[in-house]
């Protein structure tokens, strides 16, 4: 519920179990549902949530909340597969953990308010989140109309595709709220940050009961877990040769490192992964540690693949503590120096060349340009009649210009290509065709609501604090009353 530490660190887990091979064949037919039970029931004990309960959680999840009932289901392209993620409500990968983490908080917060004594004021929360796109729309569509539940999304002015922006800012459930923050997505996600660290100090602010849907959120990485497994099974089935224990290796598009840590953890459960393969725009900061050991910071710039336009990974934090063999110490010293000096020192306590090569044997990377992005595209829409989103085609270009070729592949298709660069009129005309959830948002004059700010944490808290006080101490979802906020 809280998200980030009291200390500015991520919560992980205090152990990761290696499951044996005959448990994990046994999962191999569950329904999306029943698998993503079983997999989160190794984090969470039934003190936490009753097994009957975790059941209901996942159902209410993922039964008809997504187009298909595979919820992510494994598309063949030749001899290359894509674990295709864009079939939720705000069709991008995002929507298979929020709707969960959605579900989550009102089942945290109405089993807490059924406890209270008559005349008790209710626990509420305050989610607050930062965007370079896609983790926006999943959210808002996560959390929208939760009972106790208020939502604040930052996302960086000018900086996101024009059709995600509309999935936001065209929500107008009474508990949401969009600002847009003159700045790019690191600054979104430092304010984030700094306010839920300032909570600790500021009871004004503490008032709030922030909490957390970015994926510094562990809720959000354990969902993400889930898919890596369905689109092993998936894959195993496709092929009658293949038999479990056979390994597959997953070429993930990722900026924040999200999506990619969810197969690190996916990997420690004992799923037969071969490689984890990063693949980056020109914002390339992930490649070029995996690839050279150099984790210094530049300066962000804006590409065809605007979701990933993201400088400061911050889940990398998780994977880098285990890097450090766990060392809170270790991976503090090199969190402060990747803020102080723009880069990290991987022989602090311990050996670069041995920390490089154990990264080494789970990960390896590749980037792309934007010039390589567009030749990605066509390349796979002219051969198979098939758009790929610019994010998916860093990964798709990876596949074909820098990793060995073959069957062993699966892409992971993060959203579905009708949300970024193209218009809708064009993006009718191509394959996977658009879904229903584009086409709604897209519709001309609907209202929009936005607030603008200036890169300035103390204006965000400003605007939060002034949003609880017309709602009520309660934090009930009434209207903000904020015509400023409204435009069409």
């Amino acid at each position: 519920m809280c998200g980030l530490s009291p200390d500015g660190g991520l919560f992980v887990p205090s152990k990761v179990d290696a499951l044996s091979a005959d448990e994990i064949k046994s999962w191999s037919t569950l329904s999306f549902p029943d698998l993503a039970a079983k997999v989160m029931s190794k984090f969470i004990g039934e003190s936490d949530i009753p097994t009957a309960d975790l059941q209901k959680l996942m159902n209410s999840s993922y039964k008809g909340v997504f187009s298909t009932d595979e919820v992510t289901p494994l598309h063949e392209l030749g001899e290359l597969s894509l674990l295709e993620q864009f079939h939720g409500p705000t069709c991008a990968f995002k929507d298979v953990a929020l709707q969960f983490v959605g579900n989550l908080f009102e089942y945290f917060l109405q089993r807490k308010n059924a406890s209270k004594q008559a005349g008790e004021e209710p626990d509420f929360i305050t989610v607050l989140g930062a965007t370079s796109g896609d983790t926006g729309s999943a959210a808002i569509y996560g959390l929208r109309g939760k009972k106790d539940v208020t939502v604040c999304i930052l996302h960086p002015k000018g900086k996101v595709a024009k059709v995600q922006e509309l999935q936001m800012t065209t929500v107008m459930d009474e508990n949401v709220s969009n600002v847009a923050i003159e700045g790019n997505f690191d600054d979104c996600q430092a304010i984030v940050k700094k306010l839920f660290k300032q909570q600790q100090e500021d009871e004004v602010l503490a008032g709030l009961h922030l909490g957390a849907v970015n994926s510094i959120n562990w809720a959000r990485i354990l969902a993400q877990i889930v898919y890596y497994f369905s689109g092993y099974f998936q894959w195993l089935k496709r092929d009658q040769s293949r038999q479990y224990g056979d390994k597959v290796s997953f070429v993930v598009p990722t900026g924040n490192f999200g999506n990619a840590l969810a197969g690190y953890y996916a990997r420690r459960l004992g799923l037969p992964i071969g490689k984890l393969v990063i693949a980056t725009n020109s914002n390339n900061i992930l490649h070029r540690f995996i690839a050279d050991g150099d984790f210094s910071k530049k300066p962000c710039v804006p590409t065809l693949a605007p979701a990933m336009d993201i400088t400061i990974p911050s889940n990398f934090e998780r994977y880098l503590y285990e890097l450090s063999n766990c060392s809170g110490k270790v991976t503090g010293q090199w969190m402060e120096s990747s803020q102080t000096i723009g880069d990290i020192d991987l022989s602090v306590e311990g050996s670069t060349e041995e920390r490089l090569a154990s990264m080494r044997e789970i990960f390896s990377s590749c980037d792309a340009n934007d010039e390589q992005i567009e030749a990605a595209v066509k390349s796979h829409a002219d051969k198979y009649a098939y758009t790929h989103c610019p994010h998916t085609a860093c990964a798709i270009h990876g596949v074909e210009n820098v990793l060995e070729q073959g069957p062993n592949y699966i892409v992971m298709a993060t959203a579905h290509h009708g949300k970024f660069g193209i218009d809708l009129a064009e993006a009718e005309k191509m394959k996977p065709e658009l879904p229903q959830q584009l086409q709604h948002v897209a519709v001309e004059g609907k209202p929009t609501r936005c607030e603008q700010l200036p890169n300035d944490s103390e204006k965000v808290r400003e605007f939060l604090l002034k949003k609880k006080e017309l709602q009520g101490s309660s934090g009930s979802s009434r209207a903000c009353g904020n015509e400023c906020c409204v435009v069409t």
